[in-house]
């Protein structure tokens, strides 16, 4: 390419918070920087978002405005076929998503696609067009593992000796075999775009051959078993929402604690409400902000079902995490990354999809205690253990390690790499 044009690169993310905003953090030192032109492809509720940080917007399926969220905010926990049914309903998308999406490449002509882990028909395009494309991975532990414990499983411990390896190899078949199931039963909808499900050196073909940029810490994970593409980037967790938000009066309490479920799991916002007024009847003289997560309400008051306890239907993480002491949380990517960044233990306590596994990461780490959804005496007894603990060394020395990361960095060099090409 010319050395005067710009890099154009184009981004396609689903728009949920848990995957755009960590996008956003990737690019974040490239958004005013001149030498790239950068452009979102995402869902028409983060448009107007989008817009206001001085970033380019196409609106993907704009006659179907809430269809994503639709799909992924469920209102009971997750199950085999409730994961069966959402991936029939984005199957049922990928036709009109794919034409959307070759027409805008074809006639934008990007250098480089960033596409999230999530975003497959994005990698399935760029690789027709021949476009060298990169996977913004969240959650670097989705990859596949070839030799380690599996993820996905409920959250299982790695463990030594020859009954675990045998179980470690018992999940890894189960999985393989979960997903061959799967596209065999949407080979129909497959079968057009050409699509394998693995290479024929069995890396999966539903993340970028180019590159993959893991946007997590290499100190939490303990597998060492990712594809030679692999990168761990760093986690990106930034705040971009412009608002100012009041924190509310705590100076009379000993200890805040702040508890969230993120902004998917609708079905486990009353249990944060209930957890925190058992735990105020235990520690009456901590401070309880419950935060729902749903951006929409943003500008809704306050509630207070306990003089201790304040009940916001959003709390802005760079607003409210410096100045409490504790975090309770459902073991996401954001709020966990959020807790670190911050130097904040935690309970975790997982509902669905990959927060069992952050949670098993979190203890091993000793950053956090994890904590069981179906037994109450488990989350009052972790509490009790993450208010006993006098040091947080293993926190402190991951919070300073979190500093080190420059994703955009990294990114900057990745995108260098592969135009050149």
């Amino acid at each position: 390419m010319n050395g005067c044009e710009k890099i154009k690169i184009d981004i396609v993310v689903p728009p949920y918070s848990g995957h755009l905003n960590p996008v956003l953090g990737l690019i974040k030192d490239l958004i005013n920087d001149e030498k790239y032109d950068i452009c979102i492809h995402t869902g028409a509720k983060k448009k107007e978002f989008l817009n206001n940080l001085g970033i380019k917007c196409e609106v993907v399926l704009k006659d179907k405005p809430s269809v994503f969220e639709n799909i992924v905010n469920t209102s009971k926990q997750t199950n085999i076929f409730i994961y069966y049914k959402q991936f029939r309903s984005n199957m049922a998308l990928v036709p009109e998503l794919v034409k959307e999406l070759e027409e805008k490449f074809r006639e934008r002509k990007p250098d480089v696609i960033i596409a999230d882990f999530i975003a497959a028909p994005a990698g399935m395009i760029a690789d027709k067009l021949g476009i060298p494309w990169i996977s913004s991975m969240p959650t670097p532990f989705i990859v596949e593992s070839k030799t380690t414990t599996p993820t996905y499983m409920g959250g299982w411990y790695p463990r030594e000796g020859l009954i675990y390896k045998i179980r470690d190899a018992v999940g890894r078949f189960v999985i393989r075999n979960f997903k061959r199931a799967v596209c065999f039963l949407a080979r129909k909808e497959l079968k057009p775009l050409g699509f394998k499900l693995y290479d024929k050196n069995g890396e999966e073909n539903i993340y970028s051959h180019y590159s993959m940029l893991g946007l997590g810490m290499k100190e939490l994970e303990f597998r060492d078993d990712f594809p030679k593409q692999f990168i761990h980037a760093g986690p990106c967790c930034e705040g971009f929402d412009k608002n100012k938000y009041e924190f509310p009066d705590t100076k009379k309490y000993g200890k805040v604690i702040f508890l969230t479920s993120g902004t998917h799991v609708l079905w486990g916002k009353n249990d944060l409400v209930e957890i925190a007024k058992e735990l105020s009847e235990i520690y009456p003289d901590t401070c309880y902000i419950v935060s729902f997560g749903n951006y929409a309400k943003k500008d809704e008051p306050v509630e207070k079902p306990a003089e201790n306890i304040f009940v916001y239907q959003y709390a802005d993480y760079d607003t409210f995490l410096p100045k409490v002491d504790y975090i309770i949380h459902h073991g996401g990517t954001g709020i966990l990354y959020n807790g670190i960044k911050f130097n904040k233990p935690s309970v975790i306590i997982p509902h669905d999809y990959d927060q069992f596994d952050y949670a098993v990461r979190a203890e091993i780490a000793e950053i956090g205690f994890p904590a069981s959804l179906k037994s109450r005496k488990s989350v009052i007894d972790a509490v009790g253990k993450m208010l006993n603990k006098k040091e947080w060394k293993k926190l402190e020395k991951m919070s300073e390690d979190f500093k080190k990361y420059n994703p955009s960095d990294v990114l900057k060099k990745e995108i260098e790499r592969l135009v050149k090409k």
